[in-house]
Protein backbone atom coordinates (compact mmCIF):
# COMPACT_ATOMS: atom_id res chain seq x y z
CA UNK A 1 0.00 0.00 0.00
CA UNK A 2 1.31 3.40 -0.88
CA UNK A 3 -1.23 5.31 0.39
CA UNK A 4 -5.12 5.31 0.83
CA UNK A 5 -5.53 8.16 -2.32
CA UNK A 6 -3.31 7.03 -4.21
CA UNK A 7 -4.52 3.44 -4.12
CA UNK A 8 -7.95 4.27 -4.44
CA UNK A 9 -7.21 6.85 -7.45
CA UNK A 10 -5.70 4.25 -9.06
CA UNK A 11 -7.99 1.40 -8.33
CA UNK A 12 -10.99 3.55 -9.37
CA UNK A 13 -9.21 5.06 -12.80
CA UNK A 14 -10.17 1.93 -14.98
CA UNK A 15 -13.77 2.30 -14.30
CA UNK A 16 -13.57 6.36 -14.91
CA UNK A 17 -12.02 5.89 -18.27
CA UNK A 18 -14.07 2.42 -19.41
CA UNK A 19 -16.31 4.41 -21.98
CA UNK A 20 -13.48 6.78 -22.99
CA UNK A 21 -12.18 6.05 -26.72
CA UNK A 22 -8.63 6.19 -25.89
CA UNK A 23 -8.12 5.25 -22.54
CA UNK A 24 -4.36 4.99 -22.66
CA UNK A 25 -4.23 8.81 -23.51
CA UNK A 26 -6.23 9.73 -19.73
CA UNK A 27 -3.80 10.99 -17.35
CA UNK A 28 -4.42 10.93 -13.42
CA UNK A 29 -2.73 13.61 -11.40
CA UNK A 30 -1.79 12.86 -7.75
CA UNK A 31 -0.28 14.66 -5.30
CA UNK A 32 2.64 13.65 -3.03
CA UNK A 33 3.69 15.31 -0.16
CA UNK A 34 7.32 16.07 1.65
CA UNK A 35 6.83 13.15 4.35
CA UNK A 36 5.89 10.52 1.29
CA UNK A 37 9.26 11.33 -0.59
CA UNK A 38 11.12 10.45 2.59
CA UNK A 39 9.68 6.97 2.15
CA UNK A 40 11.53 4.17 1.80
CA UNK A 41 11.02 2.38 -1.97
CA UNK A 42 8.22 4.76 -2.78
CA UNK A 43 8.64 4.09 -6.85
CA UNK A 44 9.07 0.26 -6.38
CA UNK A 45 5.66 0.86 -3.97
CA UNK A 46 3.96 3.47 -6.70
CA UNK A 47 4.96 0.75 -9.75
CA UNK A 48 3.31 -2.52 -7.32
CA UNK A 49 0.36 -0.24 -7.03
CA UNK A 50 -0.17 0.39 -10.51
CA UNK A 51 0.71 -3.30 -11.62
CA UNK A 52 -1.93 -4.36 -9.07
CA UNK A 53 -4.58 -1.58 -10.50
CA UNK A 54 -3.43 -2.23 -14.47
CA UNK A 55 -2.62 1.25 -14.80
CA UNK A 56 0.65 2.23 -16.76
CA UNK A 57 2.66 4.54 -14.70
CA UNK A 58 2.85 6.76 -17.92
CA UNK A 59 -0.59 7.72 -17.13
CA UNK A 60 0.36 9.24 -14.09
CA UNK A 61 1.40 12.11 -12.58
CA UNK A 62 3.26 12.35 -9.56
CA UNK A 63 2.66 16.75 -8.54
CA UNK A 64 4.98 17.87 -5.90
CA UNK A 65 5.06 21.22 -4.29
CA UNK A 66 8.12 23.10 -4.74
CA UNK A 67 8.95 22.70 -1.30
CA UNK A 68 8.59 19.37 -1.22
CA UNK A 69 11.08 18.81 -3.99
CA UNK A 70 13.21 20.93 -2.63
CA UNK A 71 13.02 19.82 1.28
CA UNK A 72 16.04 17.55 0.42
CA UNK A 73 17.23 17.92 -2.86
CA UNK A 74 19.80 14.71 -3.29
CA UNK A 75 17.07 12.10 -2.16
CA UNK A 76 14.71 14.15 -4.04
CA UNK A 77 16.96 14.31 -7.22
CA UNK A 78 17.18 10.28 -7.03
CA UNK A 79 13.43 9.29 -6.35
CA UNK A 80 12.37 11.64 -8.90
CA UNK A 81 14.87 10.15 -11.55
CA UNK A 82 13.76 6.64 -10.61
CA UNK A 83 10.07 7.69 -11.34
CA UNK A 84 10.95 9.04 -14.27
CA UNK A 85 12.67 6.34 -15.36
CA UNK A 86 9.76 4.40 -14.65
CA UNK A 87 7.58 5.74 -16.67
CA UNK A 88 5.80 8.12 -14.36
CA UNK A 89 5.53 12.18 -14.97
CA UNK A 90 6.30 14.16 -12.17
CA UNK A 91 4.64 17.85 -11.98
CA UNK A 92 6.22 20.88 -10.00
CA UNK A 93 3.34 21.91 -8.53
CA UNK A 94 2.76 26.11 -7.41
CA UNK A 95 5.72 27.10 -8.86
CA UNK A 96 6.63 30.18 -8.53
CA UNK A 97 5.55 30.60 -4.58
CA UNK A 98 8.26 28.83 -3.41
CA UNK A 99 11.73 28.81 -2.72
CA UNK A 100 13.53 26.91 -5.31
CA UNK A 101 16.25 27.93 -7.15
CA UNK A 102 16.43 27.81 -11.31
CA UNK A 103 19.34 25.74 -10.74
CA UNK A 104 17.20 23.19 -8.76
CA UNK A 105 14.46 23.32 -11.65
CA UNK A 106 16.84 22.95 -14.52
CA UNK A 107 18.10 19.58 -12.39
CA UNK A 108 14.94 17.93 -10.98
CA UNK A 109 13.44 15.45 -13.94
CA UNK A 110 10.42 17.08 -13.64
CA UNK A 111 7.87 16.57 -16.67
CA UNK A 112 5.24 19.01 -16.08
CA UNK A 113 5.48 22.45 -14.31
CA UNK A 114 2.19 24.25 -12.71
CA UNK A 115 1.49 27.75 -12.92
CA UNK A 116 -0.07 29.07 -9.50
CA UNK A 117 -3.44 29.79 -9.19
CA UNK A 118 -2.42 33.50 -7.58
CA UNK A 119 -1.10 34.44 -11.16
CA UNK A 120 -3.93 32.45 -13.09
CA UNK A 121 -6.49 34.18 -11.23
CA UNK A 122 -4.84 37.73 -11.88
CA UNK A 123 -4.36 37.07 -15.48
CA UNK A 124 -7.39 39.30 -16.85
CA UNK A 125 -6.32 42.10 -14.40
CA UNK A 126 -2.57 42.58 -14.24
CA UNK A 127 -0.15 43.15 -16.61
CA UNK A 128 2.53 41.78 -14.23
CA UNK A 129 0.70 38.64 -13.94
CA UNK A 130 0.83 38.14 -17.34
CA UNK A 131 4.41 38.30 -17.29
CA UNK A 132 5.05 36.17 -14.54
CA UNK A 133 2.47 33.30 -16.70
CA UNK A 134 4.40 33.82 -19.74
CA UNK A 135 7.62 33.44 -18.09
CA UNK A 136 6.83 30.04 -16.46
CA UNK A 137 5.33 28.71 -19.47
CA UNK A 138 8.32 29.71 -21.83
CA UNK A 139 10.46 28.16 -19.02
CA UNK A 140 9.37 25.25 -19.06
CA UNK A 141 8.40 24.33 -22.55
CA UNK A 142 12.42 25.42 -22.57
CA UNK A 143 13.35 22.39 -20.49
CA UNK A 144 11.05 20.20 -21.94
CA UNK A 145 7.88 20.28 -19.80
CA UNK A 146 4.35 20.98 -20.36
CA UNK A 147 2.63 24.05 -18.69
CA UNK A 148 -0.78 23.57 -16.67
CA UNK A 149 -2.51 26.65 -15.28
CA UNK A 150 -4.49 26.27 -12.27
CA UNK A 151 -7.55 28.12 -10.92
CA UNK A 152 -9.22 29.13 -14.29
CA UNK A 153 -12.65 30.17 -13.60
CA UNK A 154 -13.72 31.50 -16.09
CA UNK A 155 -13.36 32.10 -19.96
CA UNK A 156 -11.35 35.15 -20.54
CA UNK A 157 -8.49 33.44 -18.86
CA UNK A 158 -8.90 30.59 -20.72
CA UNK A 159 -8.39 32.36 -24.23
CA UNK A 160 -5.34 33.93 -22.74
CA UNK A 161 -3.78 30.91 -21.17
CA UNK A 162 -4.05 29.81 -25.30
CA UNK A 163 -2.50 32.43 -26.56
CA UNK A 164 0.12 32.34 -23.94
CA UNK A 165 1.01 28.67 -25.03
CA UNK A 166 -0.36 27.14 -21.79
CA UNK A 167 -0.71 23.39 -22.57
CA UNK A 168 -3.16 22.45 -20.16
CA UNK A 169 -5.61 23.71 -17.46
CA UNK A 170 -7.19 23.24 -14.49
CA UNK A 171 -10.31 24.83 -11.92
CA UNK A 172 -13.69 25.46 -11.99
CA UNK A 173 -14.51 27.08 -15.49
CA UNK A 174 -13.57 23.30 -16.99
CA UNK A 175 -14.70 21.07 -13.88
CA UNK A 176 -15.86 21.26 -10.16
CA UNK A 177 -14.46 18.58 -7.88
CA UNK A 178 -16.78 15.66 -8.03
CA UNK A 179 -16.94 12.14 -6.33
CA UNK A 180 -15.16 9.42 -7.63
CA UNK A 181 -18.84 7.94 -8.87
CA UNK A 182 -19.53 11.21 -10.61
CA UNK A 183 -16.11 11.37 -12.66
CA UNK A 184 -17.09 7.93 -14.68
CA UNK A 185 -19.95 10.03 -16.77
CA UNK A 186 -18.48 12.95 -16.91
CA UNK A 187 -17.51 15.21 -20.16
CA UNK A 188 -15.05 17.77 -20.02
CA UNK A 189 -17.52 21.09 -21.40
CA UNK A 190 -14.20 22.11 -23.07
CA UNK A 191 -14.28 18.82 -25.59
CA UNK A 192 -17.59 18.91 -27.02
Amino acid sequence: MVGWVTDTVLAQSLGWFASEARPDKQLLSINISAAELSQPQLDQRLLRACRDAGVSPESVILELTETAAMEDPVVSLELLTRLRLEGFRVSLDDFGTGYSSMLQLARMPFSEIKVDQSFVMSATSSDEALIVIRSIVDLGHALGMKSTAEGVEDEDTLEILKGLGCDFAQGYHIGRPMFAEALQGWKCPLSA
